[in-house]
């Protein structure tokens, strides 16, 4: 018996993994950026919310309207990773504040220097019934300022 369990958690791939506190839901996302890697989807880590939003900023930018289909990426556009604020990543002094948490909100900083370039982001995340998950992400360092929500409802830069 303990053998199979010891199997089926490993077939189980690591995006499936639900994360039971804010903290390690934060470390769980900037782990590989730290040594140069990348996540192969961010999704998992996305709110049901905040992939909502993906996916209406998608229809827009296509004029089609497409339904998520179970297993399917919901972000589309895997250029922008708000978790970077770049396109690149190889994170230096990377410092994940101690989420601070009420009921089934929380919201934490991480900061970091990718390359040369600090960065300053602020993370929402809400608890859902699979976990905790990212459900918004502010930029407040230096250089543009800007909050994800607010990018894929309004898109200012009309992206298509």
């Amino acid at each position: 018996m303990r053998f199979l369990l010891t199997v089926l958690f490993l077939l189980v791939p690591a995006a499936a993994q639900a994360f039971d506190d804010p903290k390690t839901l934060l470390e769980a996302i900037y782990q590989p950026y730290q040594t140069g890697k990348t996540h192969e989807s961010l999704d998992p880590f996305y709110s049901n919310r905040l992939k909502g939003l993906f996916i209406d900023h998608a229809n827009r930018a296509t004029g089609e309207v497409t339904a998520l289909a179970p297993g399917s990426d919901a972000t589309p556009n895997r250029a922008f990773n708000p978790f970077l604020d770049s396109d690149n990543a190889l994170l230096l002094d990377v410092v994940i504040g101690e989420p601070v948490v009420l009921g089934d909100n929380a919201l934490a900083t991480v900061s970091f220097h990718n390359f040369d370039h600090p960065s300053l982001l602020t993370i929402a995340m809400v608890k859902e019934s699979d976990g905790w998950k990212v459900d918004d992400v502010t930029s407040t360092g230096a250089g543009e300022n800007w909050l994800l929500s607010w990018l894929l409802r309004y898109d200012p830069w009309d992206v298509k």
